[in-house]
Order: C-alpha cells, then sequence, then structure tokens
C-alpha cells in the first residue's frame, strides 16, 4: 500500500468522524456532507486496494 491510498484512507476517516460528531453538536447539513465525502474516499480507498492487489496477482 502506497502513500496516497493511506492519505485516502486517513481523509475518508477524519471526514466521516468529523461529519459525525458536527451532525451530533447541530451542524446537521455541514455534518452529513462530511459523512459521505469520508465515505467516498474509503470506497476509493478499497477500489485502490483491490487493483493493486489485481495487479501483484498479475504479475506473478
Amino acid at each position: 500500500m502506497n502513500g496516497g491510498v493511506l492519505a485516502l484512507a486517513i481523509a475518508g476517516l477524519f471526514g466521516f468522524f468529523a461529519g459525525a460528531y458536527l451532525a451530533a453538536t447541530g451542524e446537521r447539513a455541514i455534518g452529513i456532507m462530511l459523512m459521505g465525502m469520508g465515505l467516498l474516499l474509503q470506497v476509493l480507498t478499497l477500489r485502490q486496494m483491490k487493483l493493486a492487489k489485481e495487479r501483484d496477482n498479475d504479475a506473478r
């Protein structure tokens, strides 16, 4: 796993948790948007990890 994938994963987690906090404390719309962006970044992370695994299997 390279640095870009790791950065996506951390950004996704941070975005989701920040969004959950904001949604719970009153800034509902912004919190929901941040949670959605966090989930999108997590999906991109999983996609990149899947592609890397497939590339690794093809190289063998």
